[in-house]
């Protein structure tokens, strides 16, 4: 069991990281909105769309984003970056901290907290045999997505290095670039993906920390360490899924969620939208 010491360690780093990843976005925003500020515009004023850190990839690769000059392009690719790698660290922390927990959880028999440290494992050709791939199939793929990373950043070097209708080119260039990304989700499909997080050692499934008060999922009857599998006919392989379920369906209407309660799985009826829980990572293995 850890000491108070250690988990006033865990939780320090993990509040020091936030408040830079709010910093550097609030930071970049405020010096943006201020540098636009002196520039005509209609009514006087500057229109910016409102993203934060998750939101920042999907902003980036925008027109609004693309319409900007290229020094703000490239601030935008560098404050993406340093988000990243600091939201990457925060995971690893939260997961590093649940994993200080009693072993005699009752809970946790059919779950492995994930135990890496720094950025999620890149796939290679044990993580991606894992999935029933060839070898041959694996090594194209490797290819396919190493070939585009090197793309994008040649591009980048390139609206470093031009100025006007060249830099705009290499811009628009590196914009469809991101749009058409490589994931490796999509070429797997989602049962794959789900056993290639597990063989690499990441998190492939979220369990309730916490359940809210007077929230769906309270009435629902949602309980914590409840680990959600589904959510109607869509599989659960981390928080953003969940994200992306809630916003979709008609509210009013409800849909069943499936989960693993002390071992035995269960399904529970809950009306669509906000479910009202709290989140952590877990890893499970797809094949029990």
């Amino acid at each position: 069991m850890p000491s108070h010491c250690e988990r006033a360690t865990f939780i320090n780093m993990k509040t020091h990281l936030t408040t830079i990843t709010l910093a550097l976005c609030l930071g970049f925003l405020g010096g943006y909105v201020g540098g636009k500020s002196s520039q005509p515009s209609h009514n006087n004023r500057t229109e910016l769309p409102a993203i934060n850190s998750t939101d920042l990839s999907d902003y980036i690769t925008s027109e609004n984003a693309f319409n900007q000059t290229p020094t703000e392009t490239i601030q935008l690719e560098e404050l993406q970056y340093k988000v990243e790698k600091l939201e990457l660290q925060l995971e690893a922390l939260a997961q590093s901290s649940n994993n200080t927990e009693s072993a005699d959880d009752s809970h946790s028999n059919n779950t492995t907290k994930a135990t890496f440290f720094g950025q999620p494992a890149k796939p290679n050709l044990e993580s991606l045999s894992a999935t029933g791939m060839s070898t041959d199939e694996a090594d194209k793929l490797l290819r396919r997505m190493s070939q585009q990373e090197y793309q994008r950043l040649e591009l980048q070097n390139n609206i470093r290095r031009n100025q006007g209708a060249a830099s705009n080119t290499y811009r628009e260039q590196l914009r469809e670039l991101n749009k058409n990304k490589i994931s490796l989700r999509s070429e797997l499909g989602d049962e794959a993906y789900d056993k290639y997080l597990f063989a690499s050692q990441q998190s492939n499934r979220v369990k309730i920390s916490s359940v809210m008060a007077g929230s769906p999922a309270e009435s629902s009857g949602f309980e914590s360490n409840d680990i959600i599998l589904s959510y109607g006919d869509q599989k659960i392989l981390n928080w953003a899924d969940i994200r992306r379920v809630t916003l979709e369906g008609d509210i009013g209407s409800y849909t069943n969620v499936n989960i693993i309660r002390n071992g035995e799985r269960m399904s529970l009826m809950v009306p669509i939208g906000t479910l009202g829980v709290q989140l952590e990572p877990v890893q499970l293995d797809p094949d029990e």
